[in-house]
């Protein structure tokens, strides 16, 4: 009994090992940062209330995967992004920045990236358009037996100190 309890177990050992053989190991962390997953823009002037709202825009989903080579792990995403006018809009074409930041990649330039992306502000107060980034690529360079799980990647929108400042101060 001993024996082929021995051997039960051996079996069992060698069946797990060959399943985590096949298992891809974890992908870095995907996190939206609150404080600057949402931008508002204001009119020029120094009014801040609701009605100098122009527009607000929002990171409202990711989707991603990760893909693995010798040299480290690609991080493959796509982003979308909501924008709403506001009662101060101004009708036209609006650039949007956002970043993908690696923090333990910085102060390299892989440590954070710039995009953008266009909206067309309608001149409506109340409209709502929803925008994909796709395909969006960062590569974390990892060293032998590095785990890219010890990567976070940060995703947001690239705000002015004023608008960082407003988004603390709606929080509560």
């Amino acid at each position: 009994m001993t024996r082929s309890f021995i051997l039960a177990a051996a079996l069992i050992a060698v069946a797990l090992s060959a399943c985590t053989d096949n298992m891809a190991p974890p992908c870095p962390s995907v996190r939206v940062d609150s404080t600057t997953a949402k931008l508002t823009k204001f009119k020029d002037g120094p009014g801040r209330d609701a009605a100098d709202v122009a527009y607000q825009a929002e990171v409202v989903a990711y989707e991603g995967e990760c893909v693995f080579s010798d040299e480290g792990v690609e991080v493959r995403m796509d982003l979308d992004f909501s924008v709403a006018t506001g009662p101060a809009v101004t009708a036209g074409r609006e650039s949007i920045f956002y970043f993908v930041a690696v923090p333990q990649l910085f102060p390299k330039a892989e440590g954070k990236q710039i995009f953008q992306f266009r909206a067309d502000l309608p001149a409506a107060p109340g409209a709502r358009e929803r925008t994909r980034e796709n395909n969006l690529r960062i590569f974390i360079p990892l060293q032998k037996n590095e785990p890219a799980a010890s990567y976070d990647v940060y995703v947001g929108l690239q705000l002015t100190n004023e608008q960082l400042e407003y988004n603390r101060s709606q929080s509560p």
